[in-house]
Protein backbone atom coordinates (compact mmCIF):
# COMPACT_ATOMS: atom_id res chain seq x y z
CA UNK A 1 0.00 0.00 0.00
CA UNK A 2 3.01 2.55 0.94
CA UNK A 3 6.04 2.31 -0.92
CA UNK A 4 8.76 3.95 0.23
CA UNK A 5 11.48 3.73 -2.86
CA UNK A 6 15.07 5.41 -2.71
CA UNK A 7 14.53 8.57 -0.26
CA UNK A 8 16.95 11.12 -0.10
CA UNK A 9 16.76 14.13 1.57
CA UNK A 10 19.56 17.43 2.46
CA UNK A 11 19.65 20.44 4.00
CA UNK A 12 22.50 22.58 2.66
CA UNK A 13 25.32 20.19 3.79
CA UNK A 14 23.81 17.93 5.67
CA UNK A 15 21.90 14.85 4.53
CA UNK A 16 18.72 13.84 6.64
CA UNK A 17 17.38 11.23 4.73
CA UNK A 18 19.82 8.55 3.36
CA UNK A 19 18.28 6.09 1.05
CA UNK A 20 15.69 5.14 3.03
CA UNK A 21 13.68 2.19 1.41
CA UNK A 22 10.46 0.60 3.25
CA UNK A 23 6.86 -0.78 2.23
CA UNK A 24 3.60 -1.02 4.92
CA UNK A 25 0.62 -3.11 3.96
CA UNK A 26 -3.01 -2.39 4.22
CA UNK A 27 -3.95 -2.49 7.48
CA UNK A 28 -0.38 -2.76 9.39
CA UNK A 29 0.97 -0.91 12.34
CA UNK A 30 4.27 0.64 11.94
CA UNK A 31 6.43 1.90 14.57
CA UNK A 32 8.98 4.82 13.63
CA UNK A 33 11.74 5.09 16.21
CA UNK A 34 14.69 7.01 16.60
CA UNK A 35 16.44 9.76 18.49
CA UNK A 36 15.73 13.57 18.14
CA UNK A 37 17.53 14.65 14.70
CA UNK A 38 17.74 11.17 13.12
CA UNK A 39 14.90 11.85 10.81
CA UNK A 40 11.81 10.56 11.31
CA UNK A 41 9.81 14.07 10.92
CA UNK A 42 11.23 14.64 7.75
CA UNK A 43 10.47 11.03 6.97
CA UNK A 44 7.00 11.58 7.62
CA UNK A 45 7.23 15.27 6.33
CA UNK A 46 8.27 13.81 3.11
CA UNK A 47 5.19 11.13 2.93
CA UNK A 48 2.79 13.68 3.90
CA UNK A 49 3.82 16.13 1.14
CA UNK A 50 4.92 18.91 3.40
CA UNK A 51 8.35 18.71 2.60
CA UNK A 52 9.69 17.37 -1.02
CA UNK A 53 12.61 14.89 -1.25
CA UNK A 54 15.24 15.85 -3.26
CA UNK A 55 15.07 12.24 -4.72
CA UNK A 56 13.13 8.90 -4.65
CA UNK A 57 9.73 7.74 -4.81
CA UNK A 58 6.68 7.73 -2.77
CA UNK A 59 3.88 6.38 -3.35
CA UNK A 60 -0.21 5.08 -1.76
CA UNK A 61 -1.97 2.56 -3.56
CA UNK A 62 0.03 3.09 -6.85
CA UNK A 63 -0.30 6.70 -6.89
CA UNK A 64 2.73 9.09 -6.30
CA UNK A 65 2.70 11.85 -4.63
CA UNK A 66 4.80 13.65 -7.18
CA UNK A 67 3.02 14.67 -10.07
CA UNK A 68 5.37 16.76 -12.95
CA UNK A 69 7.18 17.47 -9.88
CA UNK A 70 4.33 19.08 -7.58
CA UNK A 71 2.26 17.70 -5.14
CA UNK A 72 -0.22 15.15 -6.89
CA UNK A 73 -3.67 16.18 -5.35
CA UNK A 74 -5.08 12.47 -5.90
CA UNK A 75 -2.74 11.37 -3.27
CA UNK A 76 -2.79 14.25 -0.84
CA UNK A 77 -6.62 12.24 0.55
CA UNK A 78 -4.55 9.13 1.02
CA UNK A 79 -2.68 10.51 4.49
CA UNK A 80 -3.99 11.82 7.46
CA UNK A 81 -2.09 12.95 10.37
CA UNK A 82 -2.16 12.73 14.54
CA UNK A 83 -0.24 15.50 15.39
CA UNK A 84 1.10 15.28 19.54
CA UNK A 85 -0.87 17.97 20.35
CA UNK A 86 -3.88 17.34 18.62
CA UNK A 87 -4.24 20.55 17.66
CA UNK A 88 -8.25 20.85 17.82
CA UNK A 89 -9.47 24.26 17.35
CA UNK A 90 -10.40 25.41 20.56
CA UNK A 91 -13.63 27.94 19.82
CA UNK A 92 -15.29 24.96 17.13
CA UNK A 93 -17.27 22.37 18.26
CA UNK A 94 -15.99 18.75 17.98
CA UNK A 95 -18.61 18.72 14.52
CA UNK A 96 -17.09 21.84 13.00
CA UNK A 97 -13.60 20.61 13.94
CA UNK A 98 -14.39 17.09 12.13
CA UNK A 99 -16.23 19.24 9.01
CA UNK A 100 -13.74 21.99 8.09
CA UNK A 101 -11.58 20.71 6.10
CA UNK A 102 -13.82 18.66 3.60
CA UNK A 103 -16.39 21.51 3.84
CA UNK A 104 -13.94 24.36 3.41
CA UNK A 105 -11.57 22.57 0.39
CA UNK A 106 -15.83 21.77 -1.17
CA UNK A 107 -14.78 17.81 -1.08
CA UNK A 108 -18.20 17.51 0.55
CA UNK A 109 -21.19 19.17 1.41
CA UNK A 110 -22.05 20.22 4.82
CA UNK A 111 -24.71 17.51 5.08
CA UNK A 112 -22.10 15.05 3.28
CA UNK A 113 -19.83 16.47 5.82
CA UNK A 114 -21.77 16.20 9.05
CA UNK A 115 -23.14 13.01 7.90
CA UNK A 116 -19.54 10.89 7.78
CA UNK A 117 -18.28 12.57 10.66
CA UNK A 118 -21.17 11.63 13.01
CA UNK A 119 -20.72 8.06 11.97
CA UNK A 120 -17.12 8.55 12.73
CA UNK A 121 -17.81 9.32 16.19
CA UNK A 122 -20.11 7.06 16.75
CA UNK A 123 -18.11 4.14 15.51
CA UNK A 124 -15.26 5.74 17.96
CA UNK A 125 -18.35 5.62 20.92
CA UNK A 126 -17.70 9.12 21.67
CA UNK A 127 -21.80 10.28 19.17
CA UNK A 128 -22.96 12.21 22.48
CA UNK A 129 -20.19 14.64 21.68
CA UNK A 130 -20.23 16.41 18.52
CA UNK A 131 -21.68 19.88 19.75
CA UNK A 132 -18.81 19.61 22.85
CA UNK A 133 -16.14 22.25 22.94
CA UNK A 134 -12.78 20.41 23.38
CA UNK A 135 -12.30 22.23 26.55
CA UNK A 136 -15.08 19.97 27.80
CA UNK A 137 -13.50 16.78 26.90
CA UNK A 138 -10.97 14.24 28.43
CA UNK A 139 -7.59 13.81 26.86
CA UNK A 140 -8.73 10.49 25.67
CA UNK A 141 -12.14 12.00 24.04
CA UNK A 142 -9.78 14.71 22.18
CA UNK A 143 -7.33 11.94 20.90
CA UNK A 144 -10.34 10.01 19.46
CA UNK A 145 -11.80 13.64 18.51
CA UNK A 146 -8.30 14.02 16.26
CA UNK A 147 -8.66 10.63 15.04
CA UNK A 148 -11.73 11.11 13.51
CA UNK A 149 -10.96 14.35 12.10
CA UNK A 150 -7.74 12.64 9.93
CA UNK A 151 -10.37 10.13 9.07
CA UNK A 152 -13.24 11.82 8.08
CA UNK A 153 -11.43 12.41 3.88
CA UNK A 154 -11.33 8.10 4.37
CA UNK A 155 -7.01 8.01 4.37
CA UNK A 156 -5.19 5.16 3.52
CA UNK A 157 -2.29 5.47 5.75
CA UNK A 158 -2.29 7.47 8.93
CA UNK A 159 0.10 8.77 11.32
CA UNK A 160 0.63 9.16 14.89
CA UNK A 161 3.11 11.90 15.93
CA UNK A 162 4.13 10.77 20.05
CA UNK A 163 0.48 9.46 20.82
CA UNK A 164 1.49 8.16 24.44
CA UNK A 165 3.71 11.17 25.25
CA UNK A 166 3.02 11.52 29.18
CA UNK A 167 0.40 9.24 29.55
CA UNK A 168 -0.10 6.57 32.33
CA UNK A 169 -0.27 3.04 31.57
CA UNK A 170 -4.29 2.97 31.71
CA UNK A 171 -4.45 5.84 28.87
CA UNK A 172 -1.68 4.23 26.71
CA UNK A 173 -3.84 1.11 26.76
CA UNK A 174 -6.67 2.70 25.62
CA UNK A 175 -4.58 4.41 22.98
CA UNK A 176 -3.21 0.66 21.64
CA UNK A 177 -6.84 -0.41 21.79
CA UNK A 178 -7.96 2.58 19.02
CA UNK A 179 -5.08 2.19 17.02
CA UNK A 180 -5.71 -1.44 16.54
CA UNK A 181 -9.14 -1.00 15.98
CA UNK A 182 -8.02 1.63 12.96
CA UNK A 183 -5.95 -0.77 11.68
CA UNK A 184 -8.59 -3.75 11.78
CA UNK A 185 -10.44 -1.37 9.13
CA UNK A 186 -7.85 -1.84 6.71
CA UNK A 187 -6.53 1.17 7.24
CA UNK A 188 -2.46 0.89 7.78
CA UNK A 189 -0.79 2.97 10.66
CA UNK A 190 2.47 4.85 11.42
CA UNK A 191 3.77 5.63 14.72
CA UNK A 192 6.42 8.13 15.61
CA UNK A 193 7.42 7.50 19.01
CA UNK A 194 10.43 6.60 21.35
CA UNK A 195 8.27 4.33 23.41
CA UNK A 196 9.89 0.91 22.55
CA UNK A 197 7.39 -1.11 25.36
CA UNK A 198 4.24 1.04 23.63
CA UNK A 199 5.39 -1.13 20.29
CA UNK A 200 5.93 -4.17 21.71
CA UNK A 201 2.17 -3.95 23.39
CA UNK A 202 0.91 -3.20 19.91
CA UNK A 203 3.44 -5.89 18.25
CA UNK A 204 4.02 -3.94 16.05
CA UNK A 205 6.83 -3.72 13.06
CA UNK A 206 9.50 -1.33 14.11
CA UNK A 207 11.48 0.62 12.26
CA UNK A 208 14.73 2.31 13.80
CA UNK A 209 16.00 5.52 11.85
CA UNK A 210 19.62 6.50 12.76
CA UNK A 211 21.24 9.58 11.05
CA UNK A 212 19.42 9.72 8.41
CA UNK A 213 19.48 5.66 7.71
CA UNK A 214 17.30 3.01 8.26
CA UNK A 215 19.49 0.68 10.75
CA UNK A 216 17.39 -2.28 11.71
Amino acid sequence: MLKVTNLYKSFGEQTVLNDISFELASGEIMCLRGKSGAGKTTLIRCICNLDKADSGTISINDIESLENGKPNKAYQNTVGMVSQGLDLFPNLNVMDNITLAPVSRKLMTKEEAEKNAQALLDSLEIGDKAKSYPSRLSGGEKQRVAVARACILSPSVLFFDEPTSALDIKATREVANLIEDIASRGISVVIITHDESFCDMLGARQIVIESGKIAN
